[in-house]
């Protein structure tokens, strides 16, 4: 019988050659993919004086965690808090972590904003702050949720989001010194915005709802600079609202010692079969 051919290197041959030339340049490939590239419209100073009058802020953070694996799947939590800012004193509601049996789906997620909402009901002519993308958590929220709750209540809405990073964006010196919003041209909806709230500090990505000029948002990031503080480049009510919500891994070991024994389901460790097939080439 013919020995099947490998193209496989055994690893003990990568040992002995790790002092070799392995790769040339001739043999690296290289496909560019065609993407828009990012457009920046009209971008204006946030000017302080123009702040407009707010009566509170809200920061609302949902996070989730896997705790590991049961004989009914997957294994997670997911809490949310919401920080509320008025007349000057800081209130801060907190959930109590819910398991969820099976994989985390944007209803377990639509739940607890919708009971994070309720939390605030009451409140009016404020600006409310989420963590992340916009379209996405309306799109989680329902249509009766979110959207509702901001139209009743005379709301106005910015999520912010901390992963937009572009480090080839060009902007004029005026805006490395003083904190500026700028109009996205190409982005997934007519809301989206470039800003800084602090010089020398991270880009950020915003979104408005409902649907504002720029001069508006504007005034509005300047109120809540002076209100909030931007310390970190970033707002102070969000950064609470995300440390609440997160679920420590002291919070873990008892959720996972009250399904034992309440409800005895076991939970383990998720094993990871890429490392154990791949040992260290797993990455």
């Amino acid at each position: 019988m013919k020995k099947q051919s490998t193209s496989l290197i055994p690893l003990t041959d990568l040992k002995q050659r790790r002092e070799a030339h392995v790769l040339e340049g001739k043999e690296i490939r290289i496909k560019i993919s065609r993407t828009n590239e990012f457009k920046l419209g009209r971008t204006i100073s946030i000017d302080f004086e123009e702040a407009s009058s707010l009566e509170s802020i809200v920061a609302v953070d949902v996070s989730t965690v896997k705790i590991g694996v049961s004989r009914l799947g997957e294994v997670h939590a997911i809490r949310g808090s919401t920080v509320l800012k008025e007349r000057g004193a800081v209130k801060i509601n907190r959930t109590r972590p819910m398991i969820v049996l099976g994989g985390i789906s944007d209803s377990q997620v639509s739940f607890e904003l919708e009971e994070q909402l309720k939390s605030i009901s009451s409140i009016r002519n404020s600006l409310m702050l989420l963590d992340g993308d916009l379209n996405e958590m309306m799109n989680v929220s329902g249509p009766l949720g979110l959207s509702h709750f901001l139209t009743s209540a005379c709301n106005t809405l910015i999520s912010v989001s901390k992963g937009f990073v572009d480090p080839f964006i060009r902007l004029p010196e005026d805006f490395d010194v003083s904190p500026f919003i700028g109009e996205i041209l190409n982005g997934r909806s007519p809301r989206e915005y470039l800003v800084r709230l602090k010089p020398g500090s991270p880009l950020l990505k915003v979104e408005a709802y409902p649907e504002v000029e720029l001069e508006e948002i504007s005034s509005l990031l300047a109120s809540l600079i002076l209100i909030d503080g931007v310390d970190y480049g970033y707002t102070e009510a969000l950064r609470i609202a995300h440390i609440y919500s997160k679920i420590l891994p002291v919070e873990v070991l008892t959720l996972k010692c009250v399904l034992q024994k309440k409800f005895g389901i076991e939970v383990l460790r998720e094993i990871d079969n890429r490392k154990m097939l791949l040992g260290g080439f797993w990455s």
